[in-house]
């Protein structure tokens, strides 16, 4: 009898699962290993299948002559858009500096 293959769903309650049993504080030190490794696992699957769920998204796009053509999902960069650096509070920037 075969399995059925687990869902996103299904993996991301195992890391939610894991999240809060690390959190609770109540666990000793291999049961926070274990539960650690297996949200890990959980989560690479979770980002497994999100890969393969991009790369099967296509876009309708309206092309000069009304007609409409499926192209494939480019999405934005994965990279972390970078933050801009916070400016000092207004009472930092005149305060004296106590050393």
């Amino acid at each position: 009898m075969e399995r059925a293959p687990k869902k996103f769903e299904d993996y991301l309650k195992q890391v939610e699962e894991a999240v809060k049993g690390l959190e609770s504080g109540k666990l000793g030190l291999e049961e926070s290993l274990e539960k650690y490794e297996s949200g890990m696992k959980a989560l690479k699957q979770c980002y497994s299948i999100l890969d393969q769920a991009e790369k099967k998204i296509q876009l309708l796009v309206k092309e000069k002559d009304g007609g409409l053509t499926a192209k494939d999902f480019q999405p934005e960069s994965k990279a972390p858009k970078k933050a801009k650096p916070l400016e000092p509070a207004k009472e930092e920037k005149d305060a004296e500096l106590p050393f």
